[in-house]
């Protein structure tokens, strides 16, 4: 095995009780897409469906994997979706985003009457990402008409925020003024058919208790991830998240080689004095980011050692000079904690010109992923006393 990635479900859950408890009473949906932010569709799906209001996906194939796992919990596809996928996704648990009047609507109308259900659907506006959604000029016309159409259940009504992250505020309440103003006239009838409103992802449902709404979904902060490094200081000491994934990969060799050594391709690398150079057996092709050769750093024996030279397609290069212990078979730690060391994926998405969303993105889904459970100190004492 050249690495593996040591997934553990106790923090996911922890996080998710913790921003949960944040943002009461809006309900929380995890965003579970893009194979659970790298973390593994399925069982972070399995480990939240009892917890959580909904679960978020991008694509209609991940709500039918989702569905053939034995998940009920329901589940809301937020990205496009090709009529030919639309039986599938015809469910009274599953809903779609839906921002569009024309012939999409009528593919939707076809199906429903094909298959004796209504579409559970969530109309979407654009209030400034200039991406999917419903012009906010006319959106409560049109979703006045998806309220009124036999073949649809209108479930939610939603927006996009385009700079919460950044804390920029202006544009984020410039954001959910729009989107007020655009579902004034329906605010009657929204409510007495208990359609949801939701706006704000991870950021937002931290940062502007205004835009929480009636639900938040919550993606990367489920995984212990924050989204920025603005929005964790803004919320320093108020909420805590555990990040949940453990990277990590062994040293195959380990080369002594002298002061003025060039150290793979490009010959962009020489050694500045007698170093120990350690080669690790994964490169790009397994996620670790090009652009952290020559910049970041690795864990060996809960020690930093920096990656030298280019980063290879299946290998890469780290000096572990000043870590007399590596050997052959010795453990790295790209993404973790190593003794007293630990590595953020933001740290290491920083390093690589990019945000933690990406890094964790990408790890391809053959990495080998092995599940844990862990419980906080707390939590192992208050089992112990009702045990007792």
């Amino acid at each position: 095995m050249i690495a593996e990635l040591t997934i553990d479900l106790g923090a996911i859950r922890r996080n998710v009780a913790r921003l949960a408890a944040f943002v009461a009473p809006a309900g929380y949906a995890a965003v579970v897409k893009a194979n659970a932010y790298g973390h593994g569709l399925v069982p972070v799906a399995q480990a939240l469906a009892s917890d959580v209001a909904a679960l978020c996906v991008y694509r209609a194939d991940e709500a039918a994997t989702l569905r053939e796992a034995g998940i009920a919990t329901p589940i809301l596809i937020l990205g496009p979706i090709d009529p030919a996928e639309l039986h599938g996704a015809c469910d009274p648990r599953t809903s779609i985003a839906l921002w569009s009047d024309g012939p999409f609507l009528d593919d939707l109308r076809r199906t429903a009457s094909a298959s004796g259900d209504r579409f559970g659907v969530h109309a979407k506006i654009d209030t400034g990402v200039t991406r999917l959604g419903l012009d906010r000029d006319r959106a409560s016309a049109v979703i006045a008409n998806y309220l009124a159409d036999p073949h649809l259940d209108v479930r939610g009504v939603f927006t996009h925020l385009a700079a919460a992250e950044e804390l920029e505020s202006e544009f984020t309440l410039l954001q959910l003024e729009r989107f007020t103003r655009a579902l004034g006239p329906l605010e009657g009838i929204l409510a007495s058919r208990g359609v949801v409103r939701h706006a704000a992802a991870s950021a937002a449902a931290m940062l502007f208790p205004n835009l929480r709404l009636d639900l938040i979904r919550a993606g990367i902060a489920t995984y212990g991830i924050w989204p920025s490094n603005e929005t964790r200081a803004a919320v320093a000491g108020a909420l805590e998240l555990e990040p949940a994934l453990r990277w990590t990969t062994k040293l195959v060799v380990v080369r002594a080689v002298e002061a003025g050594r060039s150290v793979g391709y490009g010959c962009s690398f020489h050694t500045s004095r007698a170093s120990r150079i350690g080669v690790l057996p994964i490169g790009y092709a397994e996620g670790i980011p090009r652009a952290l050769s020559g910049s970041g750093v690795a864990l060996v024996a809960g020690r930093k050692a920096p990656f030298v030279g280019r980063i290879c397609m299946n290998m890469c290069f780290i000096d572990v000079t000043d870590v007399p212990e590596a050997a052959p078979g010795t453990c790295v730690t790209l993404v973790g904690r190593d003794g007293d060391g630990s590595i953020d994926p933001n740290d290491v998405a920083e390093a690589a010109g990019t945000i933690g969303y990406e890094l964790v993105a990408r790890l391809p889904s053959e990495i080998p992923r092995r599940y844990v459970e862990t419980e906080t100190a707390a939590i192992a004492a208050a089992r112990s006393i009702v045990s007792s």
